[in-house]
């Protein structure tokens, strides 16, 4: 299932499904399973940073092989500027 801008270009869903079907399996835009796709990438986005503030980890050994669970990301505070 696939979300975000990258299900509008038909190059690379092509290429997805080249490689999917090759794997026996297939490549869908997330709207044919009822999903929205361009909500759902921004949702799985805010979820990772509510991990991040809380200092949860975001990649797991299961998942992408990391030693063990590790917690990432950069919190950049805005900086203020004040008028003259």
């Amino acid at each position: 299932i696939i979300c975000g801008g990258g299900r509008r270009n038909a190059v690379i869903m092509h290429d997805l499904a080249d490689i999917a079907s090759q794997q026996g399996t297939k490549v869908v835009a997330a709207e044919a399973c009822g999903f929205n796709g361009g909500s759902m990438e921004a949702e799985a986005w805010a979820y990772l940073a509510v991990r991040a503030l809380r200092g949860l980890p975001l990649s797991y050994p299961g998942t992408t092989g990391v030693p063990q669970p590790t917690a990432g990301g950069v919190i950049a505070e805005p900086r203020i500027f004040q008028s003259k």
